[in-house]
């Protein structure tokens, strides 16, 4: 497993999610696990010109409406991208261009439940409903009947131990209306929660930086 931190048993998630990356993060004020595929690409890229995470809601929303590698001529883009560090757009005499990409996809949040999980797990994992599949996984198997009801409304999976991992309700795929900029934001959040345990754990660069997913075991859903 490609982990760094993260909130839920690493066993039970490295077998629902095999060969993901994965990381404890803040997402909206949640603390969440997130199962994401790393852009090899663009996080080599942001190590050469040393970039961070941008967690700029603003900022994400201007550089999402602007196709990369496209020149744009308008006077506050120019205004608002004026003092933005290298590497995160190219200016020109015709204009200014973006250069940055999202560093990740993200394709689950896993929300925590330590005991049984609860209708409040339910409501923060569909929290996330158009950006990602939403997961609930409780440290026990047992599931009451209004969080399963819950959980199939909304389309958020279910999975607890018997020991062995218990997938009782199925992630459905992204849904919903998106805010602008925001799936965008939730990347550039679980990058620098990434890129922050990378720290912690004193790992300069990442090796073997990859975007393959594995498979996913008979009787198991995969994160996408």
């Amino acid at each position: 497993m490609r982990r760094a931190g993260g909130l839920v048993d690493g066993e039970l998630i490295d077998i629902l999610f095999p060969g993901r990356w994965v990381v404890g993060a803040e997402l909206d004020g949640r603390a969440v696990d997130a199962v994401f595929r790393l852009d090899a690409a663009e996080h080599e890229r942001r190590v050469r010109f040393g970039l961070g995470a941008m967690s700029y809601p603003r900022l994400l929303r201007r550089l999402a409406g602007m196709p990369a590698g496209v020149l744009v001529e308008d006077p506050g883009v120019l205004a608002e991208t004026s003092l933005l560090p290298d590497g995160v757009v190219a200016w020109s005499s015709d204009g200014v261009s973006r250069l940055v990409e999202p560093p990740l996809t993200l394709d689950a949040v896993v929300v925590p439940a330590p005991g049984m999980a609860q209708t409040r797990h339910v409501r923060v994992a569909e929290r996330f409903a158009p950006y990602a599949r939403r997961w609930v996984v409780g440290g026990d198997s047992r599931f009451d009947p209004a969080v399963f009801v819950a959980a199939s409304v909304h389309g958020v999976g279910l999975a607890g131990r018997r020991p062995d991992v218990d997938v009782v309700a199925v992630a459905a795929p992204p849904a919903g209306r998106a805010r602008p900029g925001h799936a965008w934001l939730l990347a550039e959040q679980v990058y620098g929660a990434w890129l922050a345990a990378g720290a912690r754990a004193g790992r300069a660069r990442t090796p073997d930086v990859a975007t393959d997913v594995g498979e996913t075991p008979a009787g198991l859903i995969s994160a996408g």
